[in-house]
């Protein structure tokens, strides 16, 4: 089938909108992709289906043409998600030298892709193979309202075997069936850690699971989501490959959806933010936004800011992160704004301290995938009024800033933090805490690692316990008189009198200097 032929078919609607002298081009295949770099995924001489919902701007159409350009594919047949195709991406097909056409807006893509395939069928005298039969299937069922969860099903079945789509954290986003105790975590870190991809990842049982990531455009490997299917099905050219591929491609293609959706809620967050900062907020702005949002404060509301240095396309990266880290808890809006990521938390029914260890639980599976990059969070004290919202978003922002201080791969610092001596320890340069602490304990360190003694333990409990002698002794189970021996011997090595307060102070503040 010709490109000309396929135009001239009424019901179709094609309209040419670049590359009027090519349409003598064969058409050998269909795929459908919203991926902003989807080459690894087309095949020579195919027409490509897009409803653009991946464009941002005449970058994004180079990009996503280039790619088209070097898989060599027949044309480029755009979709209805934007009325108009915009004019710099016919501009980049008309400069590369392929021909755009333009989808009937009442015409279906399933429409379209089954009239090609039946169209070859009847040139080559016999049914596509099977990587066709089954794209068509599983594109199908996306463009005609059918779930994610009904695609993953489909190729589980195909493939027999268990299939999920999973995001970095280890989060299942949908799967065939339930995913083992402990599975998650295990593929999340193979996902992110193997030096080459599709990778495997051994389970608890022995199980071999295999990893494939979904989109190769991703910004970073700690924002984008993978496939996980048992046993190691997929190999360059192996019967099952296609499938894998194709439903890759889908479950971009539906995420992409959700993320034009979350632009849109981004704008009205990044019109509350102005607002808020331009220090003349009026109150029923501020709630108007809030309420098209759809975050309520009357069950509490946290702001929290997070930072992602040493990535490229870094504000990219830590809103998908951001998004990450907050779901299924509490899904929140995030935003980019001046190299930090913002979002406003409605807790609804969870307690500032869940959301807090629920996100850095996350932030720590992500280390894994982080390389040279690291993850900074702020996390503000709870407010119950749209009035304190600037407050809060400052204090999350200067949590934030304090948390950059921190070490390791991944830090934070929350509201909490902020009121208490360790904003106080995390403002200073670590090569001082670490003189700090040595010249205050390294004594006491050194004479437990040659005497197999516990004189560290027994300060910090005793320091803990408000300098109770019965509550420390009952905490160690020592009698005593054995712990009133061990608080005199780290006074004689120290030469400091665990008497004084201005004393304790000091060591709980190297204590904690770890």
């Amino acid at each position: 089938m010709r490109l000309r032929d396929l135009c001239q078919v009424d019901h179709l609607g094609l309209k040419v909108l670049s590359g009027h002298d090519l349409l003598d081009r064969r058409i050998r295949g269909i795929a459908t992709t919203d991926l902003i770099e989807p080459g690894r995924f087309l095949k020579a001489d195919e027409l490509v289906l897009t409803e653009l919902t991946w464009h941002d701007g005449p970058e994004s159409a180079r990009r996503f043409v280039a790619a088209l350009t070097e898989a060599r594919v027949a044309a480029l047949c755009s979709g209805t998600a934007l009325k108009v195709p915009p004019a710099d991406l016919i501009d980049a097909c008309a400069d590369a030298g392929l021909p755009m056409l333009a989808l009937g807006v009442e015409v279906s893509f399933s429409a379209l892709t089954e009239y090609v395939l039946r169209a070859l069928i009847d040139e080559f005298g016999s049914v596509p193979s099977r990587p066709y039969g089954s794209r068509r299937r599983l594109a199908s069922t996306l463009v005609d309202g059918g779930s994610l969860s009904k695609v993953v099903t489909t190729v589980a079945g195909e493939l027999d075997v268990p299939c999920w789509v999973m995001s970095a954290t280890g989060r299942v986003v949908v799967g065939s069936q339930p995913l083992p105790a402990g599975a998650g975590a295990r593929l999340a870190h193979a996902f992110l850690s193997a030096r080459f991809l599709p990778g495997t990842a051994t389970q608890a049982d022995g199980t071999v699971l295999s990893v494939f990531p979904v989109s190769k455009g991703a910004p970073h490997r700690i924002a984008n989501w993978f496939l996980a299917y048992a046993g190691e099905q997929v190999r360059a050219g192996g019967e099952h490959e296609d499938l894998i591929v194709e439903l890759a491609a889908l479950v971009a293609l539906e995420r992409s959806r959700l993320e034009a959706a979350q632009r849109i809620e981004r704008r009205v967050l990044d019109q509350l933010l102005e607002l808020l900062a331009s220090g003349d907020a009026n109150l029923p702005g501020v709630v108007s936004r809030l309420h098209t949002l759809h975050i309520e404060t009357e069950d509490g509301l946290l702001a929290v800011v997070l930072a992602v240095e040493g990535a490229d396309r870094a504000d990219e990266v830590g809103v998908a992160v951001l998004d990450e880290l907050l779901r299924p808890l509490a899904p929140g809006v995030a935003t980019a704004v001046g190299g930090e990521v913002v979002a406003l938390v409605p807790l609804a029914g969870n307690t500032a301290a869940e959301l807090t260890a629920h996100m850095l639980s996350g932030a720590a599976t992500l280390e894994a995938g982080l390389g040279d990059a690291r993850i900074t969070v702020g996390v503000s004290s709870v407010t119950r009024g749209p009035a304190a919202l600037s407050s809060v978003i400052e204090e999350a922002r200067h949590a934030r800033i304090l948390a950059e201080l921190g070490e390791g791969r991944v830090s934070a610092i929350t509201g909490d933090d902020v009121s208490s001596h360790r904003s106080l320890i995390a403002a200073i340069p670590g090569e001082l805490r670490h003189s700090f602490r040595t010249r205050l304990l390294g004594r006491l360190e050194e004479y437990d690692a040659a005497h197999q003694t516990d004189l560290i333990e027994t300060l910090e409990t005793f320091l803990e316990e408000s300098g109770s002698w019965a509550a420390t002794a009952d905490r160690l189970h020592v009698h005593v008189n054995t712990l009133r021996y061990r608080l005199k011997r780290i006074e004689e090595l120290t030469g400091r009198s665990l008497n004084a307060l201005d004393e304790r102070v000091d060591f709980l503040l190297a204590i904690r200097m770890r």
